[in-house]
C-alpha cells in the first residue's frame, strides 16, 4: 500500500499504490493509527493518476529530500518519560537499568538541547556524546522505537551525573543513592532537570520544608509536589478522569488539584506548608527517568520510596530557573544543599507547564514544557510575519506567519535580569529556528516596559516597522482565534495595561476583530497611591477607594489594616493632587481592595495575586445555604461607555466595620457574585451595541475558578457563547499571540489597529 514516504521536518508525503476502495480505507484508518505523540494537523492529496503494470512501485523507500520546495521547520516539543522508558530504568535485566537519561522516539529532550534547526543530533548539545555500538544499532533500525531517537544514550555513552555539596566537593559513591539519601534526611537537593534546575526536598517533612521556604525567600507561594504514582495522587486529591489523563499524558503537566475533604488536615502531607495560601495542591508525576530514580530506589539502596517529593523551581525568588552547572552555584548558594548536576546542557530555559481543569475542560496556566513551542493554528492567516513581544509580566513572544503561530515557552517577568537574557536569547533564536525573517515586530502599546524597549531595539538594528498594540485587545484577540473566533467580544479582567487614554486598564469590555477595537464597558477610576507600591501594600489602595467616594475610612478599619495615621494623611495627599497616584480601573485592584478590607490580604505581598488568591479561597470556604450578603453597585452610561461604579460597595462595608472580620469568608462570597453581575451587565450592554453574540473571558482574574464559573453560567443562561482559554494561558502568557495576530492581519502601512473600524467612544 504505502510505497514512497517523502519526510520532512514540517510535513510527510505518502505515495500509495493501490484500489480506490484500499486507498480510501487507509486514509479512513490513518488518523487512528499514528504512532504515539505523532498530530495529524491537516490531509491533503496532492495528485492522482491510473498506472499500468510496468509503472507499478515495487520496493518501500523513504526519502528524506523533497526537491524544489521551500521547508517550514516546526520546532518540536519536549515530551515527558514514556512507560516503556519508565519500565526499562526499573528492570534490573536491562542494560539502562538505574540510568537517569534514558529517553526514545516517544520521551526525552528535544526543544531544550536544540542548537539549530532542522532538528537532528549533531544540532543538539547531544552531540558531543558519541554513540555506542548498540546505540547506533537501535538508532539506524526503522523497527526499533529508538530509530532516529535524538536523544539517545546509555550509561556507556551518555551523559553522566555528579553530586556536589553545598561547598562545591564531589561526593564519593553512586550519586543518585547519596542524593536519595539526602533527601531522606530532609536536605534540600537542586536537581538540574530537563529544561532547568529544580529543588527537591521531602513533601512530608515540616523542618525540610520550612527550611526550603526561608531559604528561597517563598514564604507563601504554593509548591509543586511530585507524587510517585497516579494511584497516590487518587488517594489524596479528587482527581476526575480529564485530570488523570492530563498527569500521565505525554505532556504530564503540573496538575492544580483539590485535596480530598478529610485529607486537607492530613499528618502525612502538610497542606498548610505546601500551599500555605490555598487549600489545592499543584501535582505532577515523575516527567523524567531521573525524577523516577529519585523516587524509587534501585537494588542495594536501603532508603524507602519518596511517594511525594516538592519540586519547586530552581531559583531564588522572583528569578528564572537556572540551566547551567555554573549559574547553579553562583544563584542557588546558600539554598540548596546538595547539587545533582549533568553533563547534558541545556541550550534554552523550558520550566514545567501548570494547568487547571476550568469549564470541565484543561486550561494551561503557564504553557512551557511539552506544550511550547508547538504552533497554534489561526482560521485567518497573517498579512507578513510578524515577531512580537509579549507582555511584561508571564512573558512569551511568538512569531506568527501564514495560518500558524509559534509561542515561545513561558519567559518570566522582565523585572528580573536574568529574565531579559532569556528573553533577547528567545528573539535572537526563535527566527531562525521557524526559518522566516520578521517583516515587523509587535509590542505593547506602555513604551516603559522591557519587554517595549526591547522590540523597538530590536526592529530599528533590523530596519523593521513596529505595531503598538494595547494590552487588553490582545488578551480578547488571542483569546477568540485560539477558539476560531475572528470577531468577537472580550471581557477582560486584570492586573494592569496602558490605556489609549493613558490610564491603567484593567475591567475592560471590548468588541474586537484583528484590526479594530472599541472599548464599551468598564470600572471606573480610582486612584492608585504610590502606584506598585500600592500593589505590594494592598492596604494603600482603600485609601484610594475611599478619596474617589468620598468616604472616610473608619478607624478600626485603619488600624486592622495596618495603616497609620501619618500614613493615611500622605497617601490621602498623594490622590488629592494626582501626584504618584495614577488612575486605575483594574478588576484585580478591586479585588484587591476587597482582601485587605476584610483581613485576607497581608500586609506586604510576596508574590503576585496574593490577595486575590486569598479572597477566593475565603469565598470557597462560605458553605453554600449559609445566608450571605449583597454587595452594592452601580453603573451608568456616559460617553458611549457603560460604568460601573463601586463606591457604594465600599460605603456597605464601612457600615459595620467591628464585623467584618467575623463576616470575611461571606463577605468574600459576596465580592464574587457581584463582580459576576457586574461582568453579566457589561456583557449584555455590549451585545446589545454591536450584535457579537461570542465573549471571551480573559485576564489573569479569570484564573480565579469561583468567578469564572460564576460568570458563565450567568452569561449562558443569557444565551451568550462563552469562550475560555485552553491552548494558552488567559494570564498575560497569552499576549505575544494577540499582538502577532493583530499586527498579521494590519495593511504595512498602519501603525495604530485603533485608527480602524468601529469609532472610539469617548473615554472618562
Amino acid at each position: 500500500m504505502v510505497k514512497i514516504v517523502h519526510s520532512r521536518s514540517d510535513f510527510v508525503r505518502l505515495v500509495l499504490e493501490g484500489s480506490p476502495e484500499e486507498i480510501q480505507a487507509f486514509m479512513g484508518a490513518l488518523p487512528n493509527a499514528l504512532p504515539p505523540n505523532a498530530r495529524l494537523d491537516a490531509c491533503e492529496k496532492v495528485d492522482e493518476r491510473t498506472l499500468a503494470g510496468p509503472e507499478a512501485i515495487n520496493a518501500f523507500t523513504i526519502d528524506e529530500n523533497v526537491e524544489g520546495e521551500a521547508s517550514e521547520e516546526t520546532i518540536p516539543a519536549d515530551l515527558a518519560l514514556c512507560d516503556d522508558c519508565r519500565r526499562e530504568v526499573l528492570d534490573g535485566t536491562n542494560r539502562r537499568y538505574g540510568y537517569p537519561f534514558t529517553t526514545c522516539a516517544q520521551c526525552g529532550p528535544r526543544f531544550t538541547v536544540i542548537q539549530d534547526m532542522p532538528y537532528e543530533r549533531l544540532r543538539t548539545t547531544l552531540s558531543v556524546f558519541e554513540l555506542c555500538p548498540d546505540c547506533r544499532r537501535e538508532y539506524e533500525e526503522p523497527g526499533n522505537r529508538r530509530f532516529h531517537a535524538e536523544s539517545i544514550a546509555c550509561p556507556k555513552c551518555g551523559p553522566q551525573l555528579v553530586l556536589e555539596d553545598a561547598d562545591g566537593r564531589r561526593v564519593d559513591g553512586s550519586p543518585l543513592t547519596q542524593a536519595r539519601a539526602a533527601l531522606a534526611r530532609g536536605e534540600i537537593v537542586a536537581v538540574r532537570g530537563l529544561g532547568g534546575f529544580l529543588l527537591a526536598t521531602d513533601a512530608c517533612n515540616r523542618e525540610a520544608l520550612r527550611r526550603l521556604r526561608q531559604r528561597k525567600n517563598r514564604p507563601h507561594k504554593s509548591f509543586a509536589v511530585m507524587a510517585r504514582t497516579i494511584g497516590l495522587v487518587r488517594q489524596f486529591c479528587l482527581c476526575d478522569p480529564v485530570e488523570e489523563q492530563l498527569l500521565i499524558s505525554a505532556e504530564a503537566p503540573i496538575v492544580i488539584l483539590d485535596p480530598h475533604p478529610a485529607a486537607t488536615h492530613s499528618p502525612v502531607l502538610p497542606i498548610d506548608l505546601l500551599s500555605p495560601d490555598t487549600e489545592t495542591l499543584g501535582i505532577l508525576l515523575p516527567t523524567t527517568s531521573l525524577q523516577v530514580l529519585l523516587a524509587e530506589p534501585l537494588a542495594g539502596d536501603p532508603i524507602p520510596p519518596f511517594d511525594w517529593l516538592v519540586m519547586t523551581s530552581g531559583n531564588p525568588g522572583g528569578e528564572p530557573v537556572c540551566i547551567s552547572n555554573s549559574e547553579a552555584r553562583e544563584r542557588l548558594q546558600g539554598i540548596a544543599d546538595f547539587f545533582l548536576f549533568h553533563d547534558r546542557e541545556i541550550n534554552l530555559r523550558n520550566e514545567d507547564s501548570l494547568c487547571i481543569l476550568q469549564g470541565g475542560q484543561p486550561q494551561l496556566w503557564r504553557r512551557a514544557r511539552s506544550y511550547a513551542p508547538n504552533p497554534i493554528r489561526v482560521a485567518v492567516p497573517a498579512n507578513r510575519c510578524v515577531l512580537a513581544m509579549g507582555a511584561e509580566l508571564k512573558n512569551t513572544i511568538a512569531m506568527a506567519y501564514a495560518d500558524q503561530v509559534v509561542l515561545s515557552p513561558h519567559i518570566g517577568d522582565l523585572e528580573a535580569n536574568a529574565a531579559v537574557v532569556g528573553l533577547r536569547q528567545l528573539v535572537e533564536t526563535l527566527p531562525r529556528f521557524v526559518n522566516r525573517a520578521p517583516e515587523v515586530v509587535a509590542v505593547d502599546l506602555h513604551p516603559d516596559l522591557h519587554c517595549t524597549r526591547m522590540g523597538r531595539e530590536i526592529a530599528a538594528r533590523w530596519g523593521l516597522p513596529t505595531v503598538e498594540v494595547q494590552h487588553h485587545y490582545a488578551h480578547a484577540v488571542a483569546g477568540l482565534a485560539e477558539q476560531g473566533c475572528e470577531t468577537g467580544l472580550g471581557l477582560v479582567f486584570d492586573d494592569a495595561g496602558l490605556g489609549t487614554d493613558g490610564h491603567i486598564w484593567g475591567a475592560e469590555l471590548l468588541a474586537v476583530a484583528p484590526d479594530r477595537f472599541q472599548r464599551l464597558a468598564s470600572f471606573t477610576g480610582v486612584p492608585l497611591p504610590g502606584g506598585d507600591d500600592a500593589i505590594r501594600r494592598p492596604a494603600r489602595q482603600l485609601i484610594g477607594r475611599c478619596c474617589s467616594a468620598g468616604l472616610k475610612l473608619p478607624d478600626v478599619l485603619r488600624a486592622q489594616t495596618g495603616i497609620s495615621e501619618e500614613e493615611g494623611r500622605i497617601w490621602t495627599r498623594l490622590c488629592e493632587s494626582q501626584v504618584n497616584a495614577p488612575i486605575t480601573h483594574a478588576a484585580g485592584r478591586l479585588l484587591d481592595s476587597f482582601s485587605a478590607l476584610l483581613g485576607l490580604a497581608p500586609h506586604t505581598t510576596s508574590y503576585e495575586g496574593q490577595s486575590l488568591i486569598r479572597l477566593e479561597a475565603a469565598a470557597r470556604r462560605h458553605l453554600p445555604g449559609r445566608e450571605t450578603p449583597v454587595m452594592c453597585f452601580r453603573s451608568e452610561e456616559r460617553g458611549g461607555m457603560l460604568w460601573l461604579d463601586w463606591s457604594e460597595a465600599f460605603a456597605q462595608l464601612f457600615e459595620h466595620p467591628n464585623r467584618l472580620a467575623g463576616e470575611a469568608d461571606a463577605w468574600a462570597y459576596a465580592a464574587h457574585v457581584a463582580i459576576a453581575d457586574a461582568a453579566t451587565r457589561m456583557a449584555v450592554y455590549g451585545a446589545a451595541r454591536t450584535g457579537l453574540r461570542d465573549i471571551i473571558l480573559s485576564g489573569g482574574v479569570f484564573m480565579n475558578r469561583m468567578l469564572t464559573s460564576f460568570v458563565m453560567s450567568r452569561l449562558e443562561s443569557l444565551d451568550l457563547t462563552v469562550r475560555l482559554h485552553h491552548a494558552t494561558p488567559p494570564n498575560d502568557g497569552c499576549v505575544a499571540l494577540g499582538q502577532a495576530l493583530v499586527a498579521g492581519a494590519l495593511a504595512e502601512s498602519a501603525a495604530r489597529p485603533e485608527s480602524f473600524g468601529w469609532p472610539h467612544p469617548e473615554n472618562h
